[in-house]
Formats: C-alpha cells, sequence, structure tokens
C-alpha cells in the first residue's frame, strides 16, 4: 500500500463506558451488525473489543477504503444499531472521525448520517 492510499483511508475510533447493567446488551447489540460491516464493500477493519481492566469500557474501531464508503456506510440500518449502543452510554462517548485526531464527537458522526460535509474531517 502507497502512501497516497494510506491518506485516503476513514476511520471512526469510539471509545463506551456502559453501566455494568448495559454492557452485555450493548456488547451484543454491537457484534450482531459487526459480520455485516465487514462484508460490506470497502471495510477494511471493524473491531469491537471490551478492556480487560474496566469491563465497563467497550471500543469500537472501523477502517474505510474512502471517505465517499464510510459516509455511506454511516447512513445505513448496521450504523444506526451502533449509534443505539451509543445511547446506552452511561457517559459521553470519546468519539475520533476521520483522518485527523482533531476531528472528534458524536456531532461529526450525525452531521455525516445527514450528509452533511464537515470541513476538514479528512484532510
Amino acid at each position: 500500500m502507497d502512501s497516497g492510499e494510506m491518506l485516503s483511508l476513514a476511520i471512526c475510533s469510539i471509545e463506551m463506558r456502559f453501566d455494568p447493567r448495559d454492557v452485555d446488551h450493548a456488547i451484543r447489540l454491537l457484534l450482531s451488525v459487526r459480520g455485516s460491516i465487514q462484508a460490506k464493500r470497502g471495510c477494511r477493519v471493524c473491531e469491537v473489543g471490551m478492556g480487560a481492566s474496566d469491563p465497563g469500557l467497550v471500543q469500537c474501531r472501523e477502517e474505510w477504503e474512502t471517505e465517499e464508503v464510510f459516509h455511506r456506510h454511516v447512513r445505513s440500518e448496521e450504523f444506526r444499531r451502533v449509534l443505539i449502543a451509543l445511547d446506552l452510554c452511561c457517559e459521553e462517548p470519546r468519539i475520533a472521525v476521520g483522518n485527523m485526531s482533531d476531528r472528534t464527537g458524536m456531532a461529526d458522526l450525525l452531521k455525516l448520517r445527514e450528509n452533511v460535509a464537515i470541513p476538514g474531517a479528512f484532510e
């Protein structure tokens, strides 16, 4: 893979914290869509994991070949289920969207879902 190809990657990383009574439901919800997300054209990685020392912490990471396929994914039924899991969080999730670490937050994901351009998100 050349460096130009790496720069076109779209990355979404979400760190979520759940109350102990909600963590199993959230994990099942995220794992229920992981396979169909991985099977989508343009998906390079879809990972869901729990922190070994912190069972309330769940991490979800996706890598997409281009921002266009990522934007399409964000508007999909599978991603709607990821958003349902986010609603179960007991504190504000930490979300990084794009190639730059300074593009973060739920607001950016929701704008992408509404098909609104986010200036500089993938520069």
